[in-house]
């Protein structure tokens, strides 16, 4: 799951498409392309829409662009970031990404946030960001995610997470307790789903896999560590909204984000 973004070209606005062989055809509610019939007693016709759609133009389902911008937590770590940066150095851009799936973005705002990623491009450091590490490899395991509250493994007894003061191991209860916590610390897995966290002479175990299980074996020290994110680090989010931004430009059409 993550947010994707579209624009549409102008072949059907400027009558360059082939005839549609159903009507009425406009703008829905949303914005889109649409069959303007309700969908009870009308499912032959909006399959021969969606089918005309798909070949209407020399643009793949009549759109000029289309992308995916990034998961969730990309997304979530870029705002992070924005806000961070101070939001008045890249207004635009923080108000129009979306905070869920629907909505879009018109054209005349679009090109606002195209000089504004061009800002980010070129920023040698945008903002500080927690990481939790491999210490022998250094590969990152989890990132700080503020709006997720750090949290990134679950379980029946347990949440655990990063964050700015460290690793974290809380309970299920209400208000939750902390079960461990520290900036640097050891793994070793046990039998029947358990792991043993140790760190200033302090030894736990929980019934909880390993941290960073999708290495293996796991990681056996780990540590979280601060690192200045310059504009390239953020170049998996940067560069699918600038074509969508420059799409939407050049044809006036908005982004469409779904």
């Amino acid at each position: 799951m993550g947010l994707d973004a579209f624009v549409y070209c102008r072949c059907w606005q400027d009558g360059r498409t082939t005839p549609c062989p159903v009507e009425p055809v406009g703008l829905d509610e949303d914005g889109c392309l649409a069959l303007l019939r309700q969908w009870e007693g009308n499912e032959a016709a909006h399959h021969t829409f969606d089918a005309w759609l798909a070949e209407a133009c020399p643009h793949e389902a009549m759109e000029q662009a289309s992308e995916h911008v990034s998961n969730w937590a990309g997304v979530r770590l870029f705002q992070q970031a924005l806000r961070a940066a101070g939001e008045h150095r890249f207004p635009t851009l923080a108000a129009a990404l979306p905070d869920a799936n629907g909505g879009s973005l018109p054209a005349d705002r679009a090109a606002v946030v195209l000089a504004e990623l061009d800002a980010i491009a070129g920023t040698d450091r945008i903002t500080d960001e927690v990481e939790l590490i491999d210490e022998a490899t250094g590969a990152v395991v989890m990132q700080y995610v503020e709006a997720y509250r750090g949290l990134f493994m679950f379980g029946p007894d347990f949440q655990a997470g990063v964050d700015p003061d460290g690793f974290f191991v809380l309970d299920r209860a209400d208000p939750p307790a902390t079960l461990f916590r520290a900036v640097r610390f050891g793994q070793r897995p046990l039998p029947g789903d358990r792991v043993e966290l140790t760190a200033g002479g302090t030894r736990t175990v929980l019934a909880m896999r390993p941290v960073g299980t999708h290495g293996e074996p796991p990681p056996e020290r780990l540590a979280v560590r601060s690192r200045s994110r310059s504009g390239d680090d953020f170049a998996y989010i940067v560069e699918p909204l600038r074509r969508l931004c420059a799409a939407s430009v050049a044809t006036g059409n908005p982004v469409m984000w779904f």
